[in-house]
């Protein structure tokens, strides 16, 4: 089938002999190039080919004024914004960006739609104070007034940076296309011997309407739509702008309208796929293409990318034998690893502690760990130490400049760079400015640089520059917090383009590039609402009720866009793959496309006879086979590794590891499997246990082997603020508690400790003797089984051992919630077998550790086992099954031990995993 532009080359060649005098305006420059080589390809002569422009050039050249960028403009912007402003009302130049954007955007609708924009404005004005009626005596509050006054100068800020702009000779797009509007008339009596050709467009603004219908009455000019029968109905928004055209343009009472064809509805294929998530549709992007490929069809198709943050997956899925691809879209800058790296320089001193100069740790480790400076200091052994040392040892969660200078003691190839990043930048934008360019040319010189790495670096170094120029003309960046603002706005419209030969190959493009270019082979991907179309939010100062009432463009004229440039995609294909997402997000969106429904029903409806439709749910293969448990044999090797165990010594925790998984057990014991070591940057549990430990330690130890009284505790009350300070200091970071969540948990603590002396005092006010026997006693004792020719050491830590009333207790101490239920038993077959008694079993052992070390008779002496939980008080000592542990009670737990310990060195049984709802490993 012809493609569109294929005709308009032929109708241009056929009318006309003189090439020379014609000017053709398409929607994009890509388009321009396709019908270039169209023309090329059916001349049978020399010719000079006829002039091709965008849309966008040759309103410029009609208009005669520059195009301002959309970052300068807001600086030209806020030099209009100072001279309207009094000192008391002035925004700072960041506080203004925010909603100077938005304006601008108003203000280029308003021109390119050649609206009465002061009129209109003023009516927004009115409506704004109309929703502010107030007849209070007090009036408004100075935040209404203010919100007021605002309105009250939009209409005055307009006009002055339009004269601001235009004495300059530059404008904003919507200012270009009000001043080409202007010009016309002179513009046509010089371009009277110009023959011009508009190809390609459909939804046109106020202005272009103006100046085509203006040129096409005017002089001899073409004009060439991509039309068809399918938008004849008024329910189909895609033909929404055909059907004003026709209706309203004088050219049209006398002229036919060229092209109306059928072509939708015509001999195709259209393949409607549904998958879950973005990754199912990249590979099955990568099955068609490659299908295609394979029928030598590649030439002549486009991938057409509903999401264009997709690409980069996109890229990834390309079949190997596709040689040849054009990306017509750029590479997001954002997504490159570099923009993570400045992100991070700005995050490190925007986040700088000011009062001792140093540095988050977690942004210090993004920049050092950018690949290039990585390479410098990774290869460093000495450097690698130091740095583990201070944040993983040491838990420095804030780096100094001291720190920085340690780490460099041995790295003198690292000193000049890393005194330009980590050095004092004070908000002096010129030097921070200055320290890029510099940071810049320092990556620049590594010689294992590749040459994307060397186009990164270029593209970021045109960035900076762009910064520093607009400072040096304007001066208002004087922040590093505004210059980052800046930063993010710059880098959003840059992006990384490729070079490739757009004629030949896979076609990779997004929605809009698409505009114009017909292609036998179609795929759409991310067909879902929020996509195709974008959505219907827009940010903007005039209400959407003004907009509609003065015929304004909103987002229904921006969904009929959408929808034609969707629909034209069909016109000439042969094979159309529309792919989408059947998984809708957390609030509900991301259902099938609109457009793909309009499909379904216009096929129902017999408005597509001749179209075959092929509709698929994709649903991955999932396993129907159980995930097995993880099971590890015992070899001879493993058995006399647990000999080597048993003779260091088996703990009630490591056994309590075993009853609740046995593999954890075999990868912290057997095979001694290290946790991964994470920077503790708020207090673990363990640690906070282990600080109120040493905190009652050191409390208790000048009391052993004496009775305590009520002033002992009232001492330690006073000392408390001191000793848990110095225990945080022993065992995490002094400095790191100062503010935050270590802050908090430092006050935990304290009430921790002040709970459980206050437990002790009302023990002592029941007149209870408390005699403290030992403290964090290290116990071990030898457990011989006949069945076992080696003993077994049985070692651990008892928290406290004391003596209440004559009675013996083996006290435990958990900073964690402990239930009096945890520590009762019926069933003695769940002690070993069960988790939720792991508690229980550990306080049993320490009590058959203690007795057998000391030879007490349970006969005759009483010894109690328990556990105070500080998250539990009020519980107070709560021992195993309520009371004194009887020879009964330890006969129960030895054969319940002994069966434990004879499974763990039983060679025909194995590790085996459990199933867990929360692992360890």
């Amino acid at each position: 089938m012809q493609s569109f532009l294929s005709k308009v080359a032929k109708h241009i060649i056929s009318k006309h002999g003189d090439l020379s005098h014609i000017q053709c305006i398409l929607p994009s420059k890509r388009a321009g190039l396709f019908l270039k080589s169209e023309i090329k390809n059916q001349l049978s002569s020399s010719s000079i080919l006829p002039k091709i422009l965008s849309i966008e050039d040759f309103v410029k050249g009609i208009a005669n004024i520059d195009q301002i960028d959309n970052i300068a403009l807001i600086f030209q912007f806020y030099t209009v914004y100072k001279k309207l402003s009094t000192e008391d009302n002035l925004e700072s130049f960041e506080s203004f960006s925010k909603w100077a954007s938005i304006l601008i955007q108003d203000f280029n609708e308003l021109d390119s739609n050649l609206m009465d924009a002061e009129a209109i404005l003023s009516y927004v004005n009115d409506s704004k104070r109309i929703e502010r009626w107030n007849l209070q005596k007090d009036g408004h509050s100075e935040l209404s007034r203010n919100y007021l006054a605002f309105y009250d100068k939009v209409k005055i800020y307009y006009s002055n940076l339009n004269t601001h702009l235009l004495n300059q000779n530059l404008g904003y797009q919507g200012l270009i296309y009000k001043k080409a509007y202007q010009n016309l008339e002179v513009f046509i009596k010089n371009n009277k011997n110009t023959k011009f050709v508009f190809a390609g467009f459909n939804a046109l603004n106020k202005a272009e309407e103006k100046i085509f219908q203006e040129i096409i009455q005017k002089t001899n000019a073409d004009i060439f739509w991509d039309n068809d029968e399918f938008y004849k109905s008024t329910r189909n928004s895609a033909g929404k702008y055909f059907r004003k055209y026709k209706k309203s343009w004088a050219y049209y009472n006398t002229h036919k309208f060229n092209w109306q064809e059928k072509n939708i509805d015509t001999s195709k294929n259209v393949f409607l796929i549904g998958m879950p998530k973005n990754i199912t549709q990249i590979k099955k992007t990568g099955e068609i293409l490659d299908k295609i490929n394979k029928e030598n069809q590649i030439q002549k198709t486009a991938l057409i990318l509903g999401n264009e943050k997709l690409l980069p997956l996109v890229l990834n899925a390309i079949p190997k034998g596709i040689n040849h691809i054009n990306i017509t879209m750029g590479y997001d800058l954002n997504n490159i690893p570099l923009a993570d790296f400045f992100k991070g320089l700005f995050q490190l001193h925007l986040n700088r502690n000011n009062q001792n100069n140093s540095f988050y740790y977690k942004h210090f480790l993004q920049v050092i760990n950018q690949p290039l400076l990585h390479k410098l200091w990774s290869k460093n052994k000495d450097f690698n130490n130091k740095l583990n040392r201070l944040i993983y040892h040491n838990k420095t969660t804030f780096i100094s400049k001291n720190d920085i200078d340690k780490l460099l003691e041995t790295a003198f190839d690292l000193k000049d760079i890393f005194k330009i990043l980590f050095g004092n930048w004070d908000d002096k934008v010129d030097l921070i400015l200055h320290n890029f360019n510099l940071i810049i040319d320092f990556l620049r010189k590594e010689p294992s640089l590749k040459p994307l790495e060397k186009e990164y670096l270029y593209r970021f170094n045109n960035i900076f520059q762009q910064l520093i120029n607009l400072n040096n003309d304007f001066g208002y960046i004087t922040n590093i917090k505004t210059l980052y603002i800046f930063y993010q706005q710059i880098l959003k419209t840059e992006n990384l383009s490729f070079q490739g030969e757009p004629l030949k190959g896979l076609q990779i493009m997004g929605i809009l590039e698409s505009r114009v270019l017909d292609f036998e082979n179609v795929i759409i991907t991310s067909v879902n609402e929020g996509h195709l179309p974008s959505g219907g939010t827009q940010n903007s100062f005039i209400p959407l009720d003004i907009k509609r009432e003065k015929g304004m463009p909103t987002y229904k004229e921006r969904d009929s866009i959408f929808a034609y440039h969707f629909f034209r995609l069909f016109h000439r294909a042969k094979n159309i793959y529309i792919l989408y997402n059947t998984e809708t997000d957390d609030f509900g969106s991301g259902e099938q496309s609109r457009f793909i429904t309009q499909l379904e029903i216009a096929k129902e409806n017999n408005l597509l006879k001749n179209v075959n439709f092929y509709k698929s749910i994709v649903i991955p293969k999932l396993k129907s086979s159980p995930i097995l448990l993880k099971e590890i044999r015992k070899t001879h090797d493993t058995y006399h590794r647990l000999k080597e165990i048993a003779a260091k010594g088996l703990s009630p925790s490591a056994l309590g590891m075993y009853i609740r998984n046995p593999i954890d057990f075999y990868k912290r014991k057997v095979l001694n499997l290290k946790e991964f070591k994470e920077v503790e940057e708020t207090v673990a549990a363990n640690t906070f246990g282990t600080i109120i430990h040493d905190t009652l330690d050191a409390f208790y130890k000048p009391f052993k082997n004496k009775y305590l009284n009520i002033a002992n505790i009232d001492v330690m009350k006073l000392k408390l603020n001191d000793e848990v300070l110095e225990q945080f200091r022993n065992h995490y970071s002094v400095n790191a508690i100062s503010s935050g969540k270590n802050y908090l948990t430092f006050e935990i603590a304290k009430q921790f400790v002040i709970n459980f002396l206050n437990f002790e005092i009302s023990e002592l006010n029941k007149n209870k003797k408390i005699k403290i026997i030992d403290l964090e006693l290290d116990i071990d004792c030898e457990y011989h089984i006949e069945e076992l020719p080696i003993p077994i050491k049985l070692k651990g830590q008892i928290d406290r051992i004391d003596e209440v009333d004559g009675v013996l207790r083996i006290i435990d101490y958990k900073t964690g919630k402990v239930e009096k239920s945890q520590l009762k038993i019926d069933d003695w077959d769940l002690l070993v077998s069960h988790e939720k008694f792991s508690k229980s079993f550990q306080i049993l052992m320490y009590a058959y550790m203690y007795s057998k070390a000391n030879h007490i008779n349970l006969e005759i002496e009483k010894l109690e086992s328990g556990i105070i939980s500080f998250k539990n008080i009020k519980s107070g000592y709560m021992k195993f099954n309520g009371s004194i542990i009887t020879t009964d009670i330890m006969d129960n737990f030895l054969i319940q031990l002994k069966k434990l310990i004879l499974e763990i060195f039983n060679e025909e049984i194995t590790f085996k995993e459990k199933e867990l709802k929360q692992f360890n490993f």
